[in-house]
């Protein structure tokens, strides 16, 4: 078996090959590293980095050409989770304008609706201006099969009231339970903002770190920019 010694002060030279595949790469890592840090030195305040040199606010800022502004929100409003707009709406019961959120006043014989950001006269009445007044027409003709708290719709038809269920032959009662309200038909029933429905309760939501209730309704929740969901947690992407 051969040997092989490398006399005395000879450098062993490199695979010429190996020093072509590395050099590349070495300048490819270190183009991204310093788009990296440049892109950090030119995130602002209230910022994060999405993709490449993409950057959005985090929740409570809006963002403008190069900066992030804290959102100003009014009482009785709440943040959404949309990036355009004015990024907030207002409580249920109450009406947004420019800059705040106003009470809705309900007449009698009213009600609000669904989002509860307006209101519908109940049966019988009609909208005028600000009050409900009555309707003044005459009842239909009930069928003769038509049960307790149901009304003529048209001939041989019938619809239960508000606050009752129609089945096949009977309006059944609908039991609103805590934190919930009618809806706009009367015929169902939801759960207010940061309660999640079941069967027949509506059950506190339970938020985690960096998560925030989702603006359509309110009966469910995202996570915070940067975050992703995985199970009940919100983890860092």
């Amino acid at each position: 078996m051969k040997v092989a010694f490398a006399r005395l002060g000879q450098v062993p030279q490199p695979n010429v090959r190996t020093v072509t595949l590395v050099v590349p790469v070495i300048v490819f890592i270190s183009s991204i590293l310093s788009c990296s840090a440049a892109a950090s030195s030119d995130l602002p305040e209230h910022a994060y980095t999405t993709y490449g040199n993409s950057w959005q606010c985090e929740r409570g800022f809006k963002k403008t050409e190069d900066e992030c502004l804290s959102i100003k929100l009014p009482e009785h409003a709440f943040l959404t989770d949309s990036s355009w707009g004015d990024n907030w709406k207002c409580e249920r019961g109450f009406k947004k304008t420019e800059d705040e959120c106003l009470s809705i006043k309900v007449p009698e014989h009213a009600f609000l609706t669904t989002y509860g950001d307006s209101w519908s006269c109940e049966r019988g009445f009609k909208k005028t201006e600000d009050k409900c007044q009555s309707a003044g027409v005459s009842e239909k003709e009930a069928p003769s099969d038509m049960p307790e708290h149901a009304f003529a719709d048209y001939k041989d038809h019938w619809k239960c009231e508000r606050g009752f269920k129609k089945t096949e032959d009977e309006c059944l009662s609908i039991k609103v339970p805590e934190h919930a309200f009618l809806t706009t038909y009367g015929d169902s029933w939801k759960c207010e903002r940061g309660f999640k429905k079941t069967e027949d309760e509506c059950l506190s939501i339970k938020l985690p770190e960096h998560a925030f209730l989702s603006s359509y309704g309110g009966n469910s929740w995202k996570c915070e920019g940067g975050f992703k969901r995985e199970g009940d947690l919100c983890s860092a992407k």
